[in-house]
């Protein structure tokens, strides 16, 4: 059984390509982007395709022979342009989808994100994968509740078995939810807390994910459904930063509200791009670390028997060791 995954050198593909690998799933094409050395990955035996996925003539029968698809390929960024996002998740995604019809894929997998449900009020409900999801704006959450009807149209019209994975903000080696706090660390605005980092990090381990997306492969319990992931760990983004920041010898410097970091962030979008420059605080980060974003993961836990296996100060160890050396 052969396994494409786009986007294996980035966080999430290069964990779930580590879990296939451990449990016997040696079958595996990597799509990536960037130029890079690879031999991390053929000396695996891995076949690894450098393809644009925003490109449809460079995917042109990427799946080929593939059985199962696991799409984790995207733009991670906080800022950009509406057409950007799309593009890159939209219409890439739907490029990699008329490809897979093609070549007969059986199971097409999406990993999406927890900013599906960043409009959805959490005083009155915390969303399952049943909660109508509602637009906020942020080019990122809007892009990514398109594509999963996308997905799940594309797939129910042409008899693909389909899995949405929604995780919550992924931490790992590399991960931007590391590496974009340590680099705000050493700018003159500092690392800010909004709303005193009161709200729950909504945070999993990238190997955490990546034995969920692995059950998704595996159990059959998993087609067509949607699934939220997020570890039980009860950490705000107040002690993330400040453990973050130490790593560094530093800590958050102070706190500003929601209401002014997200207004500040709007204009800063639209201000900054004048001059070519990213905005030092975008929309999309304003509502992640301001708001509160938690979703249940029961369905994910009983349904698949998921779990987090591996503890906050374990991962933040690894993430450690990691910064220590780069």
């Amino acid at each position: 059984m052969k396994i494409l995954i786009t986007g294996i050198t980035g966080l999430i593909g290069n964990h779930l390509m580590e879990v296939l690998m451990k449990n016997g799933y040696t079958d595996i094409r990597g799509q990536y982007f960037s130029k890079r050395n690879t031999d991390e990955y053929t000396s695996k035996g891995i076949e690894m395709v450098q393809a644009d996925i925003c490109d449809e003539n460079a995917l042109k029968n990427i799946t080929k022979d593939c059985e199962i698809v696991v799409h984790t390929a995207a733009k991670v960024i906080d800022f950009g342009s509406k057409k950007d996002f799309y593009t890159a998740h939209y219409d890439a995604t739907h490029f990699l989808l008329k490809d897979a019809l093609q070549n007969k894929v059986r199971h097409f997998i999406y990993v999406s994100s927890i900013g599906v449900a960043s409009g959805i009020d959490r005083n009155k409900i915390i969303p399952d994968e049943t909660t109508p999801l509602v637009k906020t704006g942020v080019h990122y959450d809007d892009a990514k509740i398109d594509t999963e009807t996308l997905v799940k149209d594309f797939c129910t019209k042409n008899n693909i078995v389909y899995t949405i994975i929604r995780p919550s903000a992924v931490i790992g080696k590399g991960s931007v939810w590391v590496t974009e706090p340590l680099k705000r660390i050493d700018t003159p605005l500092g690392l800010k807390l909004i709303d005193h980092g009161k709200h729950p990090a909504c945070l999993i381990d990238a190997e955490n994910l990546a034995n969920g997306i692995f059950l998704c492969i595996t159990k059959d319990i998993a087609a067509n459904q949607t699934y939220f992931f997020m570890d039980d760990w009860d950490v705000s983004w107040k002690q993330y930063f400040t453990d973050l920041a130490a790593m560094k010898n530093k800590k958050p410097d102070s706190s500003i509200p929601f209401g002014i970091a997200y207004a500040v962030a709007s204009a800063a979008e639209f201000i900054f791009p004048l001059f070519g420059k990213r905005p030092p605080l975008a929309k999309k980060s304003a509502k992640a670390t301001g708001t509160n974003r938690t979703v249940t993961t029961k369905k994910a836990r009983t349904e698949l028997g998921w779990k987090s296996d591996i503890s906050y100060e374990r991962s933040m160890q690894t993430i450690k060791d990691w910064v220590l050396n780069h």
